[in-house]
């Protein structure tokens, strides 16, 4: 620096020759100590995106040594829908009912004041075609649950099939 200019600043410039390709790069000086933090938070994050990624839907559980699974289509579903009640009186809403054969199991549906909707429910296996007998549940399939009274025999159907079906339960799951 000269003493015309005492606060430049002074740069240097590296320049490359014509023949070669590369340029001139510099790392800062932390990269190498945060490199391992960055691959630990970029795994964390891809963990919790694989997770995330989970269904609400939990199967009805079955032991698979003994689950022969039907060959060909599955058989259509039923779509069941009705009223409800607990202890003679309509059932309260926002309460959990679900519907099971053997191996197959229908998703969960929320209950409205007295009546539940969308219960869709069909055979997975040779076992519920055989048995053919439908539970309802009012609880969780991981909790507390209570049986309904009525059950309901399973039979082919040519086509997806609204079926309304008024239940019964003796009390509320005590959970």
């Amino acid at each position: 620096m000269s003493a015309q200019y005492p606060h430049a600043i002074s740069i240097k410039i590296r320049s490359s020759d014509a023949n070669s390709s590369s340029r001139a790069t510099s790392t800062h000086p932390a990269w190498p100590r945060l490199r391992p933090h960055l691959i630990l938070i970029i795994a964390a994050l891809l963990v919790a995106v694989i997770l995330g990624c989970t269904s609400d839907v939990e199967p009805t559980p079955y032991d698979r040594d003994l689950f022969t699974p039907i060959t060909g289509p599955p058989p259509l579903p039923i779509i069941f829908a009705g009223k409800f009640t607990v202890a003679g009186e309509p059932g309260p809403a926002d309460q959990t009912i679900y519907a099971e054969f053997i191996h197959g199991g229908s998703g969960n549906s929320t209950t409205l004041e007295g009546e539940y909707v969308q219960l869709i429910l069909g055979p997975v296996s040779v076992d519920d075609i055989e048995h053919g007998v439908i539970g309802f549940y009012l609880g969780t399939r991981e909790g507390d649950h209570v049986k309904a009274d009525q059950t309901w025999e399973w039979s082919a159907i040519a086509q997806p099939t609204n079926q309304v079906l008024d239940l019964s339960f003796p009390h509320l799951p005590d959970s």
